[in-house]
């Protein structure tokens, strides 16, 4: 059994304008088919988009945002845990 639907193209919008290009290129047995695979590309497309956007949305809330300071930084946080406090007051006024 054979549904038949009517496509229109709305010459004013410039995606219809390439959309009714692309299918017109196609010959004429094949339209179906390619309005067929397009439609479910699309889809296809968009569903993999979702699970994509979901997965990485999973893999942000699961990251720890903890910044670690490189080596050096520690090692002159230690060396000014070891200053006196009046000496660290003296640098600050500097």
């Amino acid at each position: 059994m054979r549904k038949r639907y009517y496509l229109s193209f709305d010459m004013d919008d410039p995606r219809h304008q390439e959309a009714e290009r692309l299918f017109t290129q196609q010959a004429s047995r094949h339209r179906t088919e390619f309005v067929v695979s397009s439609i479910l590309s699309a889809e296809q497309n968009s569903h993999m988009e979702q699970i994509v956007r979901q997965a990485v949305r999973e893999e942000i809330n699961q990251l720890s945002l903890r910044v670690t300071p490189p080596q050096e930084e520690q090692a002159v946080a230690a060396q000014l845990e070891e200053l006196p406090g009046s000496l660290i007051h003296a640098l600050e006024d500097f």
